[in-house]
């Protein structure tokens, strides 16, 4: 349990950190990128889909844009700093989750009884006369 507890913390961490470091390399460009995704929503394949579903979802995402790109001006340079801040305060959270259900799972083996060892099979007895 032990084992599996810690692959899948040490799996989340590597994908946290993967997102983290996209994030930061893309923050670390300038700006422009946002123009180009303006377009590219225009015409993407499941947009009719999309406005059967959710009217107003070009305006939003138009809208989300222009947030996101008045966010990254304000940041400026500090956001891939404040990138990796987060990605650490994450990652510290990961292990920290880890390390918990680790001293769980210790604490309760140590309540459990033993286990008994398998007893191997009798042999049938002979019947009584």
């Amino acid at each position: 349990m032990l084992i599996a507890i810690w692959i899948v913390t040490l799996l989340l961490v590597g994908l946290w950190s993967a997102l983290a470091w996209a994030l930061g390399a893309l923050l670390a460009t300038d700006g422009a990128w946002l123009a180009q995704v303006g377009p590219w929503l225009s015409h993407l394949p499941m947009g009719g889909w999309l406005e059967t579903w959710y009217p107003t979802w070009l305006e939003d995402a138009h809208l989300l844009l222009s947030v996101l790109h008045n966010a990254l001006a304000w940041l400026g340079g500090a956001a891939p700093v404040l990138a990796w801040v987060v990605w650490a305060i994450g990652a510290a959270g990961l292990l920290l989750v880890g390390a918990l259900l680790s001293l769980i799972v210790v604490l309760v083996r140590k309540t459990m009884p033993p286990a008994q060892p398998p007893q191997p099979p009798q042999p049938p007895r002979p019947a009584a006369a």
